[in-house]
Order: C-alpha cells, then structure tokens, then sequence
C-alpha cells in the first residue's frame, strides 16, 4: 500500500501536464480542421490569402529579400536536417537519451505530416511568376519549411524547459520559439512559395506534434513507477 501512494504522489503532477497536452492537441486538430474547410469552401481566413500576397509582392525590397531569402534556407533540406541531427547528436554524446528520442520524435513526425497532407490536400501554390527564387514542385498546404521550423524550435523549448522547469523558462522557450515560426512563416509569404493559410496550418499542426512529444514524455516518466508499482 505504501508503494503504491508513494507512486499516485508521483503520477499526479503528470496529470496536469497529460490534460494540458491533450487540450492543445485538440485545439491543433480543431484550427487546422478549421482552416482546411475553409480553404476547400473559399471562406474563413482563405479569403485573405489572395490580399496577404499581392501586399507583400508589393512591398519586396532588396534588404528585406536577402534577409527573408536567407531564412528560408533555414526551413528544410540539407541545412535544416544538418542541424537537426547535430542537435539530437549532441543530446546523444551527454546520454540524453530520452531528449534524443523526443526531439527526433517532433522532427520526423513534423515532416511526415507535412508530406501526408501536402498530398491529401493537394492545393496549388501561388503562381510562379510571383515567386523569388526556385519554384516548388510540390504541393501547398501545409507549408514545410513552417511546420520544420515550428516544431524544431518548439522542442528545443519544451527540452529546455524540461531540464529545469519554471514559469519564466517556459514563456521565454516559447516567446523565442514563436519567433522563429513567425519569421520562417513570413519568409515563405514573402517569397510567395505559400499562401497565409498554408502557414497558419504549419503552425497549428507544429503545436500539435509538440503536444504528442509532451504526451509521450510523460509516458516514458510514469511508466517506471507503474512498473514498480505491479
């Protein structure tokens, strides 16, 4: 009896951070719902792609495209996934092993659903005679480069925030973490590889992955004394 009190003490606090994972893995599941329908139906906030892209062809510049040119290198293909391993490298040298597994969990689930839905979906991206820099080929919806940036920079703050949990930690993982998703974003709006849409979707869903890893984080720290418990 005592062992199993010492275990409901220690599977409680779990079970605040266990609803607050499924709470944004349905809001993610319910905004990227919600902005699918309303881009299959032409309502909702798909009628601000079209405005969304012309303002910022309009507003190109040459400072403002290098930069942005330069950021969305940053989103996926040989540098993205050079860091990305380096990252999980470097967790795997301290014997890390559980922030190794989290984090290559977030990337490669990131991109899996990226390339799911990019093919289910199957919308067009904004006309090439728009875009600065080598045309896509594949499809739009969601933006790749978004939901690799998002995700990324979402599990490294949630890791970061796990190895010493605080209020403070987690706004400021989170506030930068934000940050990057939004430049990556405006970075793929800019050089009209994506409409808004596509990027707000990105984002949800890169909430969403970071849900599951929250969710599987506590699976894998629970299960032990569940274990000792039996």
């Amino acid at each position: 009896m005592a062992s199993l009190d010492v275990v409901a003490r220690s599977v409680q606090p779990w079970r605040v951070r266990t609803g607050a994972a499924a709470a944004v893995l349905a809001l993610s599941v319910a905004s990227t719902t919600w902005l699918l329908d309303g881009v299959r139906k032409d309502r909702g906030l798909s009628v601000w792609d079209g405005p969304t892209l012309t303002w910022m062809v309009a507003h190109r510049e040459p400072g403002a495209t290098t930069v942005l040119t330069a950021i969305s290198a940053f989103g996926t293909g040989v540098v993205y996934w050079t860091l990305a391993l380096l990252a999980v490298v470097l967790f795997a040298v301290r014997r890390r092993w559980i922030e190794a597994l989290l984090l290559t969990f977030a990337l490669v689930s990131a991109d899996t659903v990226s390339r799911v839905m990019k093919q289910a979906v199957n919308r067009a991206r904004p006309p090439a005679a728009l875009v600065l820099g080598p045309v896509g080929t594949n499809m739009s919806f969601p933006s790749g480069h978004t939901i690799g940036a998002a995700a990324f920079a979402l599990a490294l703050a949630y890791l970061w925030w796990r190895a010493q949990r605080g209020l403070l930690r987690a706004w400021l993982g989170l506030g930068i973490a934000l940050a990057v998703t939004a430049a990556m974003a405006i970075s793929r709006l800019y050089l009209a590889d994506h409409w808004l849409t596509d990027v707000l979707a990105s984002t949800a869903l890169a909430f969403g992955v970071i849900a599951v890893v929250a969710l599987l984080d506590v699976f894998l720290q629970i299960r032990p004394h569940t274990e000792v418990a039996v």
